[in-house]
């Protein structure tokens, strides 16, 4: 089984932290969201991966180009295809059996429990499905009792204040490219799941672990301090990859070592080339690479140029239990 890396949207909920950026590019813990998706597909050893990318695609390339023991071929979309026409694509590299997954997301799925789910129900495609509190964002599922996926609705806007979203990770066998015209915009989630969904032919694999589609300056901001202690998988090599370090003891900063620190700064996340000059504070921030802080800052995005705040601080910064981990 090979994998197809969705790399190529705007992240515009994101703005202004993807203005110059790509989404998959950007620091959590001071790794580009991208290692967090490589070394999960490294660790359930799957190493030949298709990138399809459209938004800034040299900084992916060029930093996928540093991997070591990973098989990487890339489709530039000069013309945006959708989700589902970008793996469509991708089909000469792809095995009878694939996996699509999200370069831009933070999650600690079994690929191979997902895998095994799969070839059990023989349908054409199942997706990774998991509990939310709020699903108007996702994609709100309903399933029969053997996993077999009864209803789909993308982002409904009257949904009930808990349900079961669409993870954004699928195993496809590769008969069902077939179903996806070439060369025209195609979405998996308006597009090829409906109809999927009145043959009988998309199912359900629940997850109950941790997933976040990072998709706004809140979710980022939480998952960096998830991955501080780690992440989840070993990460894949990377010869361009920051080295950082902890300061402090009862409540920590990761800081690249690249980064220069005069200040005060205390349980905080710090990029790589960040200055904090001795007039500046921060505490539980993300810094970005490449910003000088300037002034004082308690729970915020600080960007070049921007600082944004997060509202009421999540439990993650106090209780390390919450973070899941399969390693240690």
């Amino acid at each position: 089984m090979n994998a197809v890396i969705l790399a190529g949207g705007f992240g515009s909920r994101l703005k202004p932290l993807t203005d110059t950026v790509p989404k998959p590019m950007l620091p959590i813990a001071n790794a580009p969201m991208l290692d967090y998706a490589v070394s999960h597909l490294h660790a359930c050893g799957i190493t030949d991966t298709v990138f399809t990318l459209g938004y800034y695609p040299e900084q992916i390339t060029a930093w996928v180009d540093g991997y070591s023991g990973v098989r990487a071929r890339y489709l530039v979309e000069n013309v945006p295809l959708g989700t589902a026409g970008g793996v469509r694509a991708a089909c000469d590299y792809l095995d009878d059996t694939f996996i699509v997954i999200s370069g831009d997301a933070l999650e600690n799925i079994d690929y191979a429990a997902m895998l095994q789910s799969h070839v059990h129900s023989g349908r054409l495609v199942t997706m990774a499905v998991t509990n939310v509190d709020d699903p108007r964002a996702f994609g709100l599922v309903e399933c029969a009792p053997d996993g077999r996926v009864t209803a789909f609705t993308e982002k409904p806007a009257d949904a009930a204040e808990s349900g079961v979203v669409n993870c954004g990770v699928y195993i496809i066998d590769r008969k069902t490219l077939s179903r996806i015209p070439r060369g025209l915009k195609f979405d998996f989630s308006r597009d090829l799941f409906p109809a999927l969904v009145r043959d009988g032919q998309l199912g359900a694999y629940f997850h109950h672990g941790f997933w976040s589609d990072l998709g706004t300056p809140r979710a980022y901001y939480e998952a960096n301090f998830v991955a501080r202690d780690g992440g989840f998988f070993p990460k894949a090599f990377n010869r361009f990859r920051t080295v950082s370090h902890k300061t402090g003891c009862a409540d920590p900063t990761l800081a690249a070592y690249s980064s220069i620190i005069t200040g005060r700064c205390a349980g905080s996340i710090v990029g790589e080339n960040a200055a904090i000059p001795s007039d500046a504070a921060v505490q539980s921030c993300v810094v970005l690479p490449n910003v000088t802080v300037h002034g004082r800052h308690y729970g915020e995005i600080v960007g070049e140029g921007y600082c944004l705040p997060v509202g009421e601080l999540p439990a993650i910064l106090h209780d390390s239990t919450q973070i899941y981990k399969n390693f240690s």
